[in-house]
């Protein structure tokens, strides 16, 4: 391997990618348990907002994917955030959704 080869596990994307996957999905977990220690209007608005912060913080993996495509990047990194971020989004729009329709 040559010096100007760097392997995937020295990539600062690759730190970049887990801290913002780690902070959407704390950021997520964080709003739900307050959203279902609260009172009615509040919780419904804290339970629903949960897979939007999953949603936008896929969108946002998204974008750096796409940005990093087109800078000739290490893309494939944000891509599997963002697959991930979009699978966790899911879960939470299917695991908060009988929460606020009961």
């Amino acid at each position: 391997m040559t010096p100007q080869q760097r392997h995937i596990r020295d990539s600062p994307e690759l730190r970049d990618a887990g801290i913002h996957a780690g902070i959407t999905i704390g950021f997520g977990i964080a709003v739900l348990l307050v959203g279902l220690a609260s009172s009615d209007g509040l919780r419904t608005a804290l339970v629903l907002a949960t897979p939007a912060i999953m949603a936008v913080g896929a969108v946002a993996a998204l974008v750096r994917t796409y940005r990093n495509h087109r800078a000739g990047g290490r893309w494939q990194i944000w891509q599997g955030a963002s697959w991930f971020l979009l699978g966790t989004f899911l879960v939470t729009l299917m695991w908060t959704a009988p929460m606020v329709i009961v």
